[in-house]
């Protein structure tokens, strides 16, 4: 317990720390005028009339001050997409629609793939239909990420879960967000450590040129997941990677509404996770596995009697480590509420990682669809 324990603090105070005690005031700094760069913010839609009706507004009202647009790719849906569309292009020059007619790929790299090539300018910008961003700001506070230093080419942003009210689904939301909160800390503090390995989608930036370079989605053009994190994983070193944690970045979206979709999804990430670069695979499960241990052999030591006073002592100086470093990190994410849960969640996610991740690699059958 005491080497599981002494592994968790090194994470902890060695990686995660440098989230913890990072201003994001200082991605503001050097910005004396806003950006100018032409931009494509790209949206990958299949089926998703009611989203694109009630969240694409906010994507196409954003005040940016440089030549952008908005490419949405219809990837063959069979609802009224279409429609809602043509409607929003009525209202909104800006718009552009790539549609798709017959679906040939699993996931929605070929779709994206196809808009990137129609881009017209070379900062992209990626989110879903089913995300709004949490301010008019967004496309300006990512595209001063991306544009932080001549050699940045990649931009990691955040993507939360919005909070639900009543308890109907407060279980299923309360641990979506620690979950969606415990994955942007480990990418955030891995960058910050000068070792980037993966982003999501939902709120991401890259360049054309570093797209068309490292050959785009090629080498897993049939794996349905992975559209965003293995692109990263692939190409995103010290000297290229920023970050953007601006609460105005933000893109806020509502997440699985039901535990087996929330299954399906995970699945597919974990899919995509087997195909990082195997020193990041390494990391991420020693990870794990010693957050795991740390439980597991307090158990043991609970059970069996002996070595109480170790036991306790790991638990506590673990756990007031967690509690510390959550106060500092959960804020910078706008999720403070969960601060009080975090022995719960913590604990939860030692069984997640110990009996279902496993669980899921090995039985991947249904991590081979998107929408």
């Amino acid at each position: 317990m005491i080497l599981a324990t002494t592994v968790q603090l090194v994470y902890w105070w060695g990686v995660f720390a440098r989230l913890a005690f990072y201003d994001p005031a200082w991605e503001k700094i050097g910005l004396s005028d806003p950006p100018q760069a032409g931009a494509s913010v790209l949206i990958c839609a299949r089926n998703e009339a009611a989203n694109l009706r009630d969240n694409l507004p906010h994507i196409l009202e954003q005040a940016y001050s440089g030549p952008w647009e908005v490419i949405v790719i219809d990837d063959a849906s069979t609802d009224g997409t279409s429609a809602v569309l043509e409607q929003l292009q009525q209202q909104y020059s800006r718009l552009r629609v790539l549609r798709i007619a017959e679906k040939t790929f699993p996931g929605k790299k070929h779709a994206l793939a196809q808009g990137i090539a129609a881009a017209r300018y070379e900062h992209l910008f990626f989110t879903d239909a089913d995300c709004r961003p949490a301010s008019g700001q967004w496309l300006s506070c990512m595209a001063a990420a991306l544009l932080k230093t001549p050699e940045t080419e990649i931009a990691l942003g955040y993507a939360p879960m919005r909070r639900e009210a009543g308890w109907g689904g407060r279980l299923l939301n309360g641990w979506a967000r620690f979950e969606t909160a415990q994955t942007a800390i480990q990418y955030f503090s891995f960058a910050l450590s000068g070792w980037p390995y993966m982003g999501v989608g939902r709120n991401l930036a890259w360049k054309k040129s570093l797209f068309n370079r490292s050959g785009g989605f090629s080498r897993h053009l049939h794996r349905p997941s992975g559209d965003d994190d293995l692109l990263v994983n692939a190409t995103a070193h010290a000297g290229n990677t920023a970050i953007c944690l601006q609460p105005e970045s933000f893109m806020y979206s509502d997440g699985e509404r039901s535990w087996p979709g929330w299954l399906r999804q995970k699945r597919r990430q974990l899919d995509a996770g087997k195909r990082y670069r195997p020193a990041h695979q390494l990391a991420l499960a020693v990870l794990s596995l010693s957050h795991t241990l740390h439980y597991f052999l307090l158990l043991v030591l609970l059970i069996a009697g002996f070595g109480m006073i170790t036991a306790a002592f790991c638990y506590l100086l673990r756990s007031v480590s967690l509690l510390f470093l959550y106060g500092k990190i959960l804020p910078k994410l706008r999720e403070q509420r969960l601060l009080s849960q975090v022995p719960i969640y913590d604990t939860l996610f030692a069984a997640y990682y110990g009996a279902f991740v496993p669980l899921f690699l090995i039985n991947n059958r249904h991590a081979h669809t998107w929408k």
